[in-house]
């Protein structure tokens, strides 16, 4: 196998592993968005007629959403070139690999050291402390919020004591609500005796580790990929000297201009 065939399958093979991880950037972006707006959305709205800050829990998922859906377009340049063995196209996906890793390191360096901060934990705590005060008046709010509960497995705002001022009894997001057992299933009282309930943490606290983690995360992968893209980059450079190197295809004489040539 020559070196311009050996190099293409490997770009081809290396392009798979950079959409995959490019997929799964994006994917994981857009959980995150939608997830961090189901809470936000819940916020009393009187409270931000006038904020029209953009904070970083809301901005980095589009961060990564961009940087996701880029590779996998360069990637799609990168098959092609692969495929078509044309210097051109892979020249062209050689300049649009560099800008992709650029951008990779770039989305993960801006995570780490802005979304990743003390900012984003008050953004988390305010809203949430928000959605548990407009939920005493709000029936929807509420059973939203329980939903969250139940999701995050949290119960309350700052921890499960929240709730003891304005009600009889813990919400039964707080609890385990069924108990599914050889007799069948059967209701569990939720009280403030509940020991599941008491020994949860609260909403906020849940809430902003899993903010720090989906972005360390999120940040891992894109370094990740942004190595993959390193690797291909080499390849597409070795392929493209090759194709470069290639000695080109003598022209083919017709019969009929070796005559002309004889006369």
């Amino acid at each position: 196998m020559s070196t311009t065939s050996a190099s293409s399958v490997l770009l081809f093979i290396l392009n798979i592993l950079h959409v995959v991880f490019g997929l799964g950037v994006t994917c994981a972006a857009i959980w995150f968005f939608v997830e961090v707006h189901s809470i936000t959305s819940l916020r009393n709205t009187n409270h931000y007629l006038l904020d029209y800050n953009v904070y970083w829990p809301q901005a980095i998922p589009w961060v990564f959403i961009f940087v996701g859906v880029f590779v996998v377009c360069v990637s799609c340049c990168g098959f092609v070139g692969a495929r078509k063995k044309s210097s051109g196209l892979v020249v062209m996906y050689i300049v649009f690999e560099v800008t992709a890793i650029i951008a990779l390191v770039t989305a993960a360096v801006v995570a780490l050291t802005c979304a990743d901060s003390s900012s984003t934990d008050k953004f988390i705590q305010d809203t949430v402390w928000d959605v548990f005060t407009t939920m005493k008046n709000d029936r929807n709010v509420e059973v939203d919020f329980g939903n969250m509960e139940k999701r995050l497995q949290c119960c309350g705002a700052s921890s499960p004591r929240d709730y003891i001022n304005w009600r009889r009894d813990f919400p039964v997001s707080c609890c385990d609500t069924y108990y599914h057992g050889w007799i069948g299933q059967y209701n569990i009282d939720c009280d403030f005796t509940n020991k599941l309930a008491n020994e949860r943490h609260g909403c906020t606290e849940v809430a902003t580790n899993y903010t720090r983690i989906i972005i360390r995360v999120l940040s891992g992968a894109c370094a990740f990929t942004a190595f993959l893209g390193l690797m291909n980059l080499i390849v597409a450079v070795t392929l493209s000297k090759s194709m470069k190197s290639r000695p080109k295809p003598m022209p083919v004489q017709l019969e009929s201009e070796s005559k002309k040539g004889l006369l």
